[in-house]
């Protein structure tokens, strides 16, 4: 891989932003859209519970979004850990519930499959990278 590249890859001031705009969107898109264009749009089948779940859920991707965001010139070690985790929990989350819930309707619709399909490395690649870009041996800034 070009160095130059690699470099940019595994930046934590990069990979910062990064999340901040993959979470700005998921956000968007939670608290955007009408309950009535869930399933057209997201490809969510819910019932009114999982409606308020998606906009709280909402509200949680925009906090992370906001402090990737935030902290995107001055990326801490210790705010990076906590966003990988993130990122490679949703998308085992992910994986688990549509292989256990799959015949139960989960993830049923041609949107919902392809949101869950494309999803799922996504947020593994991300929080792979992050940890990797943690791990290596660079200046990294601490809160300590």
């Amino acid at each position: 891989m070009n160095k130059a590249i690699e470099r940019k890859i595994f930046d934590l001031t990069f990979l910062f932003r990064v999340v901040a705009i993959v979470e700005a969107v998921y956000f968007l898109l939670g608290i955007l859209t009408p309950p009535s264009r869930v399933q057209s749009v997201i490809g969510w089948v819910l019932t009114p519970d999982g409606h308020w779940i998606t906009k709280l859920m909402s509200v949680s991707l925009a906090a992370q979004a906001w402090l990737a965001w935030s902290f995107r010139d001055r990326p801490y070690l210790e705010m990076a850990r906590p966003l990988a985790f993130y990122q490679l929990a949703s998308a085992t989350v992910d994986w688990v519930m549509w292989a256990t819930l799959g015949g139960d309707g989960i993830f049923s619709t041609t949107a919902g499959k392809i949101s869950v399909i494309a999803s799922v490395p996504t947020h593994y690649l991300i929080g792979t990278i992050l940890i990797v870009a943690i791990r290596r041996p660079t200046p990294h800034f601490t809160l300590k």
